[in-house]
């Protein structure tokens, strides 16, 4: 594998000691005496200092020495795996794509036994690290990066909103606008944005693609009920009965990063199919 620096380092072993994640200092060294590291396809020494894009030529598998804290905590047969790894729409050096399901939280808790990153990281043994967050119960598009550096560089991506979501929501009823911009105040007094726009009509209800101008806890819902129109089964903002899974879907994320263009999307037509809960 190749690893792109983005910024200065005074030492190369130090470095990949942080990049895969704290291998032991005297392996990282060895492999560069070995010539199993190199620098910009050249010999180089463990003391020897990086610059923004210099390619580092990794020929050693870090991944079968990765520590996965929960390896032993979560059981996962195979089948299993096999459900878990076809959920996967897209997967590189840096990060995965998941389209997650229903009644999954993306992370850990007091409340949380089991997350989407303690599956994915049994699934793929490896360390995964979180840079953003949907709704248990709401299914769809989810990145989990495979280092501090990867993760760091789409978290600020998320902060300086060059990361662009969209959202399928189903309802009951039909808006009066086919296209609106909504605007709410939430319990903490912090104002909450989005647009919406009218798409479709299914025997489940209406369908709107939705994007987020701010980043609220539960913001589509909540202000969906608060437009007294909430999000079908949505028990949390809807005082009626739940007949199934949520309608919220992640839809589509796109970005650039490390100068290529990604565009995620779930097939529309399945999309809209999964809606007949």
């Amino acid at each position: 594998m190749n690893i792109l620096v983005h910024q200065e380092h005074p030492r190369l072993d130090k470095f990949l000691i942080k990049y895969f994640n704290g291998p032991p200092m005297s392996l990282i060294q060895r492999l560069i005496r070995k010539k199993q590291i190199l620098l910009n396809d050249q010999k180089c020494k463990p003391s020897q200092s990086i610059k923004n894009k210099d390619i580092i030529n990794i020929f050693y598998n870090f991944k079968s020495n990765e520590n996965v804290e929960n390896s032993n905590l979560i059981n996962i047969t195979d089948k299993e795996k096999d459900k878990f790894i076809k959920l996967i729409i897209h997967e590189n050096d840096k990060f995965i794509v998941i389209n997650k399901p229903s009644s999954i939280a993306v992370q850990g808790g007091t409340k949380v036994k089991i997350s989407l990153k303690d599956i994915y990281e049994v699934v793929l043994n490896i360390k995964l690290y979180i840079v953003h967050r949907i709704d248990k119960d709401t299914s769809g598009l989810i990145i989990l990066t495979k280092d501090r550096f990867s993760a760091s560089d789409i978290s600020k991506l998320f902060i300086d909103k060059k990361i662009y979501k969209h959202y399928l929501a189903v309802t009951d009823r039909k808006f009066l606008k086919n296209n609106d911009l909504l605007i709410h105040t939430n319990n903490e007094k912090q104002i909450m944005k989005l647009r919406y726009r009218f798409i479709n009509t299914s025997d489940v209800g209406y369908i709107y693609l939705v994007s987020l101008l701010t980043g609220r806890k539960h913001q589509i819902r909540l202000q969906f009920s608060l437009s007294k129109n909430p999000i079908v089964n949505d028990i949390k903002f809807n005082k009626k009965e739940s007949n199934g899974l949520l309608g919220l879907r992640a839809y589509s994320i796109k970005f650039w990063y490390d100068k290529k263009f990604y565009n995620f999307k779930l097939p529309l037509k399945e999309t809209l199919k999964s809606f007949d809960f």
